[in-house]
């Protein structure tokens, strides 16, 4: 009994040493630009290089096709894009992309007529860290310091996108 009371304990202190010191994620040092796929509205596959802080904020959706929560959050998250003044230059939005391949990924583009562009997770770098768990997630940064204003995740705790959605339409005003 008594070495399993000293190994919880030796448990809990590693955990509350983890989390004391876990670093929240910035992105104050990731690259200015960013290779990245849209879907132009005529349907061509276009590639161009993104540049991240050429606006004050960064939107970063992390989601894949075969994900449900994504399938279902995707819509909302395609027609505010539509729907948002992009000529304020206030926000960019970019998606990472979970799904296995590029074909994959531009599937799931088409579905949702996700007219803003993507890359896929591995070729994300930086830009493609998280700050939850899991996906969808979606993460708005201040681009003047790199911190996070908005994430699905409070920490470990899901959230959903719908709240940084909500953040996210009031800087698009």
């Amino acid at each position: 009994m008594k070495n399993l009371l000293t190994a919880f304990v030796v448990v809990c202190a590693v955990f509350f040493v983890f989390r004391l010191f876990r670093r929240p994620v910035n992105f104050a040092h990731a690259p200015a630009d960013l290779v990245v796929t849209r879907i132009d509205p005529g349907g061509a596959v276009v590639r161009e290089t993104l540049h991240p802080y050429q606006t004050p904020y960064l939107a970063v959706y992390h989601g894949a096709g075969w994900c449900p929560p994504c399938q279902q959050f995707a819509p909302t998250l395609a027609e505010f894009y539509r729907s948002a003044d992009k000529s304020s230059m206030k926000f960019q939005l970019v998606m990472v992309d979970y799904d296995q391949s590029e074909e994959d990924m531009l599937a799931y583009m088409r579905q949702h007529k996700m007219g803003f562009p993507a890359v896929m997770r591995g070729s994300a770098g930086p830009w493609g860290k998280a700050t939850g768990r899991g996906i969808p997630n979606l993460i708005i940064i201040d681009t003047a310091t790199g911190k996070v204003v908005s994430s699905s995740y409070d920490g470990d705790s899901f959230v959903g996108p719908d709240v940084p959605l909500q953040v996210l339409e009031k800087i698009a005003r």
